[in-house]
């Protein structure tokens, strides 16, 4: 029984990112009907038997996805806020990828956060860390995706900036 899970509250600022991304997913088309799920959702075994049903198109979520929530429906995902946690990583990639009777395929956005290009040498390496723990991140998910080679060709001009090579990722 999901109203009895204990999910971990959402801050003030995570709850304006939600209410931010609901607004412009909502404002994209009329027709398609979002819904936030969160910890301050009442009903969300309703919310989301709504969404396994297609009367709710999008659900907008902090949180509340990671574990213990089985949506296989699931054909998008857009991860805007990584997790340096594998296993909540996992699990998140989870909900997408499970296996349904109306689903082909899933695809999985993971938004990759990449300095801003400072040229300044005193914060290159700290700059060229943080984009290697990104890339952890994207290496995982296109050795098992179809765009694999897409996906190293968007990333390029960030891996020559910095040097990397996704093979030693």
């Amino acid at each position: 029984n999901f109203e009895d899970s204990d999910f971990s509250e959402e801050t003030e600022d995570e709850n304006k990112l939600i209410n931010e991304y609901t607004r412009v997913v909502s404002n994209t088309d009329d027709s398609i009907m979002v819904k936030q799920f969160t910890s301050n959702s009442t009903n969300r075994e309703a919310i989301l038997l709504d969404y396994e049903q297609g009367k709710t198109h999008v659900l907008t979520s902090m949180k509340c996805l990671d574990e213990g929530v089985d949506i296989p429906r699931s054909e998008l995902a857009i991860f805007c806020a990584s997790t340096g946690n594998p296993r909540q990583f996992i699990q998140r990639r989870g909900r997408v990828l499970r296996l349904h009777k109306d689903k082909i395929h899933a695809t999985i956005h993971d938004l990759v956060v990449v300095p801003e290009v400072s040229n300044n040498e005193s914060t290159f390496e700290m700059e060229k860390n943080l984009v290697k723990k990104e890339l952890e991140r994207v290496v995982d998910f296109a050795n098992l995706a179809i765009n694999k080679t897409e996906t190293y060709n968007s990333l390029k001009d960030v891996l020559d900036l910095y040097g990397l090579n996704l093979n030693d990722i």
